[in-house]
């Protein structure tokens, strides 16, 4: 019973783990590994090493064993990780997580699967398989989603605190494992913070078009209006640019009208070569390169636009059928709203074409094809037409994954992050078939592989006209007396920003003579008390703004610096209270520093409008 009940709670949240171990081979795993009872109770995981029984737990009392092993780890800073090697017999995670604040989180990497096998036959782990703050890679079945889920984890407020554990005996038994499991694990934080070091320099970039691109506003479309508007039936094609791309474009001569066609940005160029438009296109990158677009009639495919997309891209494309389908922006939505429409915030994987496909689950697609999806290295190559590069896989931006032939093929470390979501999308969606009709790149788990031709004779069959029309069936937004609600959000903004700077010029000055305060000894807590209180309503005014998520996204080095040592507390409370005035000084000038500027960006966007 309890094999059958941790089997069905791998199924529902590990699957490649469920099939692996489920399957008639992962039965047949050597027997080097026994579970037997403790003296007093619980389970002890046995060893068989070298013609010598390794206990992995206490053989009396297990339980105390791992509250004690453990005791040091459940004081861990808030949002923390605990990384472990090795799962044992779940003791020591399951100490862990009972003991520990409860907004901690813990991966769990175990180098057997024999281990693996053997706890889940014999040990109820079922608390640990369901639970949001637990995650289970196993080496040998599912190793690479340890890069998956540092990277979903892993955060500039935790990066100084998390730590890493090995379970006893582990590091003797798996020494190999261990030595490249710490090596993986030092490789992802210095990808964290190469990432996040582009972050805070594109940040600014990020609030820059969110802001410019509200100036496209009249005439557009949502892409929320967009849901079950599709012929039930009618098959999806998401066309990205990877060299496989190559093989099978000019196929799409073939079914226009048969499917809807969507072009990630990188890749619409390449369909337009072939004589034929897209249904649609989409473009979400801050920086992608304009050149992408430079093709005659561009301005007539209806063109799909994440928020912070690169304004330049509108104002050289000027298209006639413009949606925008994602905001993470309270002020967005709400202009939305006004407008009686709404925008959704679509969780889009991070690249155009796990956004294409996000849109497509949302829109109420069925079948759903992918073609030039390589995300591999085919040929030495990203994308098609570019030339082959050198690749060292030594090179910490890189790893390797299994191609559609079951060969070792080299993939980007960001890549490998948008190859993770499509299979878990797919594991997930059960009701929708993802078809893989790339013809080469990555192996993707749970979507159908077959040539793009076989695709098209099983599922593009039928005739649904001009699917364009489908799309120009759905309401423009902010034309005529709504129009001015756009001018009206920008008088707005405009304002908030203004009342913004006055509020926290006084605050900063707050802030300096708090700590004049505490550090002259002569406590005036009346005045410490207002001084707080100004402070607390300067922290409401930018968190409760509507243009928070603008003023955080431009100062984006400034705020992580702050999250770095959020939860690092002096043990004198009047040196905490000196520290938190100054953290907060620094942050109020920096915002300061910044308003001057998207001021001047929103009066230059009022000026224009009124042109």
């Amino acid at each position: 019973m309890v094999y059958e009940d941790n089997l069905k709670m791998l199924k529902s949240k590990y699957r490649v783990i469920y099939d692996a171990i489920s399957s008639e081979k992962g039965m047949e795993l050597p027997t080097n590994v026994r579970v037997e009872a403790a003296r007093k109770e619980g389970d002890v995981v046995v060893y068989h090493n070298h013609n010598k029984d390794v206990y992995l737990n206490s053989q009396y009392n297990p339980n105390n064993e791992a509250n004690r092993y453990m005791a040091e780890n459940f004081d861990m800073q808030d949002e923390s990780i605990l990384i472990m090697f090795g799962l044992s017999n779940g003791y020591y995670a399951d100490a862990y997580i009972k003991n520990a604040k409860e907004n901690t989180k813990c991966i769990i990497y175990e180098p057997s699967k024999e281990i693996f096998a053997e706890v889940i036959k014999h040990i109820d782990i079922k608390n640990l398989l369901l639970s949001d703050r637990i995650y289970i890679v196993v080496e040998g079945i599912n190793d690479e989603d340890l890069t998956y889920i540092m990277d979903e984890w892993l955060q500039i407020y935790n990066a100084d605190y998390n730590k890493i554990v090995c379970a006893p005996k582990y590091d003797e038994l798996f020494y190999d494992s261990y030595d490249i499991f710490l090596k993986k694990i030092q490789e992802l934080y210095e990808r964290f913070y190469a990432f996040k070091n582009t972050e805070v320099i594109d940040g600014k970039q990020f609030a820059k078009n969110g802001i410019k691109n509200m100036m496209f506003f009249p005439g557009c479309s949502s892409g929320a209006e967009l849901q079950d508007i599709f012929p039930a039936d009618m098959p999806a094609i998401v066309v990205s640019s990877g060299p496989s791309l190559e093989k099978n474009v000019e196929l799409l001569k073939d079914i226009k009208g048969n499917a809807f066609i969507f072009a990630t940005d990188s890749a619409v160029r390449k369909v337009v070569a072939q004589g034929i438009n897209p249904d649609a296109m989409i473009t979400i990158d801050p920086n992608k390169s304009v050149d992408n677009f430079k093709v005659k009639g561009i301005e007539s495919i209806p063109i799909f636009v994440e928020m912070y997309a690169k304004t330049e891209i509108l104002e050289y494309v000027k298209p006639k059928n413009l949606f925008f389908f994602s905001s993470d922006s309270i002020f967005w939505s709400r202009l939305f709203r006004e407008a009686g429409s709404k925008i959704l915030n679509v969780p889009s994987g991070g690249s155009v074409a796990t956004a294409a496909i996000a849109n497509l689950i949302t829109w109420g697609f069925k079948k759903i094809i992918l073609i030039g999806q390589d995300l591999a290295f085919t040929g030495n190559r990203m994308h098609a037409g570019e030339a082959e590069i050198e690749i060292n896989t030594n090179d910490s931006r890189y790893m390797t994954v299994k191609d559609i032939n079951g060969e070792d093929v080299a993939i980007r470390k960001d890549y490998y992050i948008y190859l993770k979501w499509i299979e878990n999308v797919a594991s997930k969606y059960t009701d929708i078939e993802f078809i893989d009709a790339t013809e080469g790149g990555a192996l993707k788990q749970y979507v159908k592989q077959m040539t793009f031709r076989e695709a098209i004779d099983k599922y593009c069959t039928k005739n649904y006209g001009n699917i364009s029309d489908i799309l120009l069936s759905v309401p423009r937004l902010f034309e005529g007396e709504d129009k001015q609600l756009v001018l009206d959000a920008f008088y707005h903004m405009k304002r908030d920003f203004i009342n913004m700077q006055n509020q926290l010029l006084i605050c900063r000055d707050d802030c300096l003579k708090g700590e004049e305060i505490l550090h002259s000894q002569k406590i005036d807590i009346d005045k410490l008390k207002r001084i707080n209180e100004n402070i607390k309503k300067a922290d409401e005014l930018i968190e409760d703004s509507d243009e928070d998520v603008f003023i955080k996204k431009y100062v984006a080095g400034l705020e992580a610096e702050m999250m770095s040592d959020m939860y690092k507390e002096e043990k004198d409370d009047i040196k905490e209270t000196i520290r938190m005035y100054e953290k907060s000084r620094k942050y109020y000038d920096g915002i300061l520093n910044i308003l001057p500027e998207l001021i001047e960006l929103v009066g230059d966007n009022i000026r224009n409008f009124n042109k």
